[in-house]
């Protein structure tokens, strides 16, 4: 791997390193249906103290407080990516003035933000290398060199990284180690995940926070931070399928030991249902939105013919005999989109082969994953029960945002409070200078004779 590609990345890791000394950070995640900001404060002392004692990481929410919020009305961004940029810059800043002005009397202005990107087409790879350890104990020296061997995937032409995380590290072919510094070995492995995205999407989303004066300190995928905030730890470690349902696009991720081990995505989501409402029933879009949040469903009954809802055509919104509908109508034109995005994510997880993984538990979270009947209809298709994911609770997270359209932006704040070491996190490989090689020399020869 190219260590020099990454020093971006390198940038925006101290810029989040300094906004936690700081204490103060702000979070965004940009959808295409709403825009959501999160003020977070920040306890550098806590943290501190659950770097040096608390090997899980569990003891660091205790550091976090949620002290402003504001969710905001999306504008200029189509399936995840930016198709008007003065449109997001101003929807950004409103949220985050707003959150800034609940959070005035805790905290100050907030300059660093981590945010979610949703769009790009990602697409997961994995790279393997195997070199042998210098001294037969293993140094940072030798990570760095086996992540350094890891041979570049095939992204292709305008596509960029976004994520290269270590997923399995192997001593001499021992496996399930977290951390091998200082451990006895002649050969160290490493596994990586790699997600790459379109390069174009990603640019225009990192200059738009550039134009709202704000420094970037992190991008994430938008359904891996959904992950990390509605997995519970035992499902991230035993095997878990956490399928985020936007308005834009459905993309899903896939954990095991603790690793985001895929990413993928589905071009259909909530919008495409509301537009199949417009173009059926011959209505404004949103007329057609309004139904779907208050009407919506997925499994009829046969109550569902007799429960009347109006249903005006375009232009006669306002005539006294307006059209109406049974909920059964409503629920048939519905019914056909969320099967078809099951179905599509069920092949993709078959292909991949991830439905064989023995006790994987699939997790619904997103907009549209609360529509009544969601779950069954997954359950026909998928072959599994899966369970509403909801976000896990940080304090001063208001009760309006614990719902599981909300978990990307509770997963952005975990994300910022311990984030996952990425490639860009390890000094890149040196070669050894003639001091060094002697050096080395005389420690083999201690250590042999």
């Amino acid at each position: 791997m190219n260590f020099a590609e990454l020093q971006p990345f390198r940038s925006m890791r101290s810029r989040l390193y300094a906004a936690s000394r700081k204490g103060r950070l702000a979070v965004l995640d940009i959808g295409s249906s709403k825009i959501t900001c999160l003020v977070l404060k920040l306890d550098p002392g806590l943290l501190e103290e659950a770097e040096r004692n608390d090997h899980l990481g569990t003891s660091r929410f205790g550091a976090l407080e949620v002290v402003g919020a504001r969710t905001v009305q999306s504008r200029g961004v189509r399936r995840g990516e930016i198709i008007d940029m003065d449109e997001v810059a101003r929807s950004i800043r409103l949220a985050l003035l707003t959150a800034e002005k609940m959070a005035a009397p805790k905290l100050g202005r907030v300059d660093q933000v981590v945010v979610s990107f949703s769009g790009g087409k990602p697409q997961s790879y994995s790279t393997h290398a195997r070199v042998e350890t210098e001294t037969g104990r293993v140094t940072e020296r030798d990570i760095s060199n086996v992540l350094g061997a890891c041979p570049p995937p095939p992204i292709g032409e305008g596509r960029q990284i976004l994520h290269a995380q270590p997923v399995e590290l192997e001593v001499d072919n021992h496996s399930g180690i977290t951390d091998p510094r200082g451990m006895e070995g002649k050969h160290l492995s490493c596994a990586m995940h790699v997600l790459a995205v379109d390069q174009r999407p990603l640019s225009n989303l990192i200059e738009c926070v550039r134009q709202c004066d704000l420094d970037l300190a992190g991008v994430t995928c938008a359904s891996y931070a959904s992950g990390l905030s509605a997995l519970v730890e035992d499902e991230q470690r035993t095997g878990a399928v956490c399928i985020d349902m936007g308005g834009g696009s459905t993309s899903f991720s896939v954990f095991l030991r603790d690793r985001l081990i895929c990413v993928e995505q589905i071009r259909f989501g909530g919008d495409h249902v509301t537009s199949d409402i417009a173009a059926g029933l011959l209505m404004r879009s949103a007329a057609a939105e309004r139904m779907k949040t208050l009407y919506g469903g997925v499994i009829s009954t046969g109550a569902d013919d007799r429960d009347l809802i109006d249903a005006p055509q375009i232009g006669e919104e306002d005539a006294p005999n307006r059209r109406q509908i049974s909920r059964g109508m409503l629920i048939g034109v519905i019914r056909p989109r969320i099967e078809e995005t099951f179905r599509h994510l069920r092949n993709r997880l078959v292909e991949m082969g991830i439905t064989e993984m023995p006790g994987c538990s699939f997790v619904l979270t997103g907009a549209a994953s609360q529509m009544p009947g969601i779950d069954e209809m997954a359950t026909r298709v998928l072959g599994r029960r899966p369970r509403i994911g909801r976000p896990l609770r940080i304090a001063g997270l208001p009760q309006s945002l614990s719902g599981p359209d909300y978990s990307a932006a509770v997963g952005l704040a975990s994300y910022a409070l311990r984030p996952p070491a990425e490639l860009w996190d390890f000094p890149a490989p040196r070669p050894l200078s003639a001091k060094g090689r002697a050096n080395e020399m005389l420690r083999w020869l201690r250590a042999s004779w």
